[in-house]
């Protein structure tokens, strides 16, 4: 026959085989919650890399030469000169 204290340690044995499987499930939801989490977050972070990548190759598409005097020809009616020739003449002194 089983006394009143092994019926108290069985008791509180059995408590906390209880307690410890509840937090054993409530650990492994969380943990699954975590890792769905941290998949959205390397989603989210591949497509900051990728409009990165496409806002530099405008950034820089945009501000190439070619860019900018195909704007200031068309948006701001500049043209650019024909260069004029400069010829120099050396003379030199003859001294009679």
């Amino acid at each position: 026959m089983m006394n009143k204290l092994q019926y108290s340690l069985l008791s509180i044995m059995l408590f906390l085989v209880c307690f410890l499987a509840l937090e054993q499930i409530k650990l492994s939801f969380e943990i699954n919650r975590l890792h769905t989490n941290q998949e959205n977050l390397h989603v989210e972070y591949q497509n900051f890399k990728d409009s990165n990548l496409k806002l530099i190759t405008q950034f820089h598409t945009e501000n190439s030469p070619a860019m900018i005097e195909r704007q200031a020809k068309e948006d701001l009616g500049m043209v650019k000169q024909k260069a004029k020739k400069i010829i120099i003449e050396n003379h030199k002194d003859e001294k009679n």
